[in-house]
């Protein structure tokens, strides 16, 4: 999988789901936005910006459009918006143009705006699925960061802020997506992703991470691994599926691979991803270079929901 000029960012092309089937409570919505569920049923009854989802016993729920809907409005007001007008505006906008929203972050991010940056991050996850989020608004966004620190030697500073909200975004993502699924004795091994060790531009395999969780495919996110941390992850979780990132030839760690190839379950395929690792690794499954390709090799291991 291709990676980004910055430490922690990769580009992957993209692959996407339908975004509005997460549903959730008022109170996980009101811990995502910073705000009181008194003052979302005060938007709601004021302006309109009720949930448009029920469960089965009639509770209501959010839904990622809904949820896209409150961090505009959100966003507006913190801004200085009386909230009247900013209900207007939210009401009024239709889906916001992926280029604009990367230019959007892109701005965001050189302006050092956290806040703009997390909605639009949030409202992107929401709108579009992690892997077209990843490939459409955050990946170019971050690519421009680094080629601007590259050609004038500043902005380290806002890669390392806005890399960071990035990657928690993309988790709290996952970790959405990944409560809503169905979980019980006889579920498939995860797929464990792992990246290198001292390789700590990881930011792929996070976005990889919510995409398998978006497709119902558990993962376990490891970071980066020595060799014996390696081992035990592997004894320990039982993976369906191991996924070896190197963004560097400086990390491709040919020994570290081979340690995983010895110790996974032998039904598990082990791909090297990323542009570290040498073509043609004896005793690997197929490299995985972007996250289309990821996705429906993963998915179509045991356990995936998708034939490849």
């Amino acid at each position: 999988m291709p990676s980004a000029h910055p430490s922690r960012a990769g580009a992957c092309p993209a692959f996407g789901q339908e975004a509005g089937q997460i549903l959730l409570p008022v109170g996980v919505v009101a811990e995502r936005l910073e705000m009181s569920t008194a003052a979302l049923r005060a938007w709601e009854r004021r302006y309109g910006l009720a949930p448009s989802g029920r469960t089965p016993g009639g509770h209501r729920r959010y839904s990622a459009r809904d949820l896209e809907r409150l961090e505009r409005m959100r966003t507006l007001v913190r801004r200085g918006v009386p909230a009247a007008d900013a209900a207007r505006a939210v009401a009024a906008a239709g889906p916001p143009d992926t280029g604009t929203g990367a230019a959007e972050l892109t701005e965001a991010m050189h302006a050092l705006d956290t806040a703009a940056v997390q909605a639009v991050v949030s409202a992107s996850l929401a709108r579009l699925g992690a892997a077209d989020a990843w490939t459409t608004v955050l990946a170019p966004a971050l690519t421009a960061i680094g080629d601007h620190w590259e050609e004038t030697g500043r902005g380290v500073e806002v890669e390392h802020v806005t890399s960071g909200i990035v990657e928690s975004a993309l988790r709290r993502h996952a970790q959405d997506r990944a409560a809503a699924l169905p979980s019980g004795p006889g579920a498939f091994g995860p797929v464990l992703l792992a990246a290198a060790p001292a390789e700590h531009h990881t930011l792929p395999l996070t976005a990889l991470a919510a995409a398998l969780a978006e497709e119902g495919r558990a993962a376990v996110l490891a970071g980066d691994l020595p060799v014996p941390a390696l081992t035990d992850a592997l004894v320990r979780t039982r993976p369906g599926a191991v996924v070896l990132w190197a963004r560097s030839s400086a990390t491709a760690d040919p020994s570290w691979l081979r340690t995983a190839l010895e110790t996974a379950p032998a039904s598990a395929p082990v791909h090297p991803a990323g542009p570290g690792w040498p073509p043609g690794v004896p005793g690997a499954a197929a490299p995985l270079h972007d996250l289309p390709g990821a996705l429906a090799a993963l998915l179509g291991a045991p356990g995936g929901r998708r034939p490849l």
